[in-house]
């Protein structure tokens, strides 16, 4: 009994001795060459714990053989192991690597005219000269290929001419810039998780497609075709705090279950 009293003692005081010999030490974290800010970082022997300021930096207390865990929303978590050398320099500099999702399959659908007919149901009748039984059914037109000459001199198409007209020249350059600025929101739809836009940033699941059509105006997807992911991050938390959630909002993003 004397012995294990004798045991227990010495254990709490090498324990004690240890705590009361912790040194600050001070340290910076990268995302490749920019640093970053709201870094946790928690000494799992102690449960003391600190977070990074604007510039990247941090400061802890520590003894060798502690481990310090970093953790980020964006970045993947990492674990270091306080060395005598660490001990001794007193500094720690620190790159952490982007975290990767694994999501659903997404696809672009385009929406439905009012006249969209279902193919699994039964197709209407169909009415031509050909089930009529008219007497010009096999008669094929004659293709107008004329062009039409200007008082200039100047010859052009009548194709041309009636698309340009009927604006379809238009209506395809807006339909290609549509489908360009949703491909880059389901992009970056993709590379964040349902997790960070409904816990982090507050938005509603039915809500964060048309948060991302509201984040558009910020150029979001310039930013993320250029790999400033860091900055994405930082406007799609400065947008939610003034989106508005509207309940029935349209979205041409569609996701599969």
């Amino acid at each position: 009994m004397k012995k294990h009293l004798i045991c227990c003692l010495l254990f709490f005081s090498i324990l004690g001795f240890s705590q009361e010999n912790r040194k600050l030490i001070i340290g910076k974290i990268f995302f490749g060459k920019a640093v970053v800010s709201d870094v946790h970082i928690i000494n799992k022997n102690t449960k003391q714990g600190t977070i990074t300021n604007d510039e990247g930096w941090f400061e802890i207390p520590v003894y060798i053989g502690d481990s310090l865990q970093f953790t980020h929303v964006n970045l993947q978590e990492k674990q270091l192991l306080i060395t005598k050398e660490i001990l001794t320099t007193k500094k720690i500099e620190l790159t952490l690597e982007e975290k990767t999702y694994s999501l659903n399959e997404i696809t672009l659908k385009k929406p439905r005219s009012i006249f969209y007919v279902d193919p699994q149901m039964m197709p209407p009748p169909i009415v031509n000269a050909n089930t009529l039984n008219l007497p010009y059914a096999n008669t094929i037109a004659k293709k107008d290929l004329s062009v039409l000459k200007f008082r200039s001199g100047g010859v052009v198409s009548l194709d041309n001419l009636f698309n340009t007209l009927n604006g379809n020249n238009k209506r395809k350059k807006e339909l290609q810039k549509i489908l360009l600025e949703d491909n880059g929101l389901s992009k970056i739809r993709k590379h964040f998780t349902d997790d960070f836009f409904i816990t982090d940033l507050h938005i509603k699941r039915e809500q964060i497609n048309p948060f991302l059509n509201y984040c558009f105006k910020s150029n979001i997807v310039a930013y993320f075709n250029r790999n400033e992911n860091i900055k994405v991050t930082k406007i799609l938390m400065d947008q939610s705090k003034t989106f508005p959630q509207i309940v029935n909002t349209d979205t041409l993003i569609v996701f599969k279950k």
